[in-house]
């Protein structure tokens, strides 16, 4: 258990590094690059997560979209505009669904 928890907090650490180094990086990026390091670290995030056992249809299918059409912000911004609009509205149906583990209680 305690490499597992060891492996969860080095892959949440190298998220939070991420993300602070995006936030500095940010003040000379072009403005498409925040939305867009934002998506980034949620799947990692997701990823951290399977990678330390917790795992679900959910967020591996949120992984999935978000690698499928992040890097269409580089290509074609009107496309990666609605790739995030439509992930909200994946994702607001999931708010009331409980968490997998919890769902037999």
């Amino acid at each position: 258990m305690d490499r597992i928890l060891d492996r969860l907090e080095d892959d949440l650490f190298q998220v939070i590094c991420y993300m602070v180094t995006s936030a500095a990086n940010l003040l000379q990026e072009t403005r498409a690059y925040g939305p867009f390091r934002l998506i980034d670290a949620t799947s990692r995030l997701i990823t951290a997560l399977e990678n330390s056992g917790v795992k679900s249809a959910r967020l591996e299918g949120i992984r999935t979209f978000i690698e499928q059409e992040k890097y269409t912000v580089m290509t074609d911004e009107v496309r990666f505009n609605r790739f995030l609009q439509q992930l909200v509205l994946d994702l607001v149906p999931m708010m009331d669904q409980p968490p997998p583990c919890m769902g037999s209680l």
